[in-house]
């Protein structure tokens, strides 16, 4: 039994069997919140390994989209851009790179381009955190 199986079937039972059984509300609430917890807990583990991977695969499509658009850019983008590769292209490192663009300007056509492709890889990224509490 996988722990993900485990942590949602102890979270069925302090919610259906142990929850029920105590005596007192106080109690009574923990025991309902407790369950409450391990089912996301539970989730989150379920899910860890599938968002991993898509979170990668942003990162390494994102990084092929991002190349050709700012290789002029100036040296600020092109450094944000190379720590972000070492980075492993992680979705939560990219805040400098953002603000780098930001930095070069708003009205800068490659800045707004890269940024257009910086969204959306960031809300597949917020939608995969939601899943995990829904």
């Amino acid at each position: 039994m996988h722990t993900a199986e485990l942590l949602a079937r102890l979270a069925a039972a302090l919610r259906t069997e142990i929850g029920p059984a105590v005596e007192g509300e106080y109690p009574r609430t923990q025991a309902f919140m407790a369950g409450v917890i391990l089912e996301r807990v539970s989730r989150e583990l379920a899910l860890d390994a599938q968002h991993a991977a898509a979170a990668a695969a942003d990162g390494t499509a994102l990084r092929a989209d991002l190349d050709p658009v700012l290789a002029a850019g100036p040296p600020p983008v092109r450094v944000a851009l190379d720590r972000w590769a070492e980075a492993a292209c992680a979705i939560h490192a990219l805040t400098p790179l953002i603000e780098a663009l930001y930095a070069w300007g708003p009205d800068e056509p490659a800045a707004v381009d890269a940024l257009a492709l910086i969204r959306p890889v960031l809300r597949r990224d917020i939608d995969r955190r939601m899943e995990i509490a829904q």
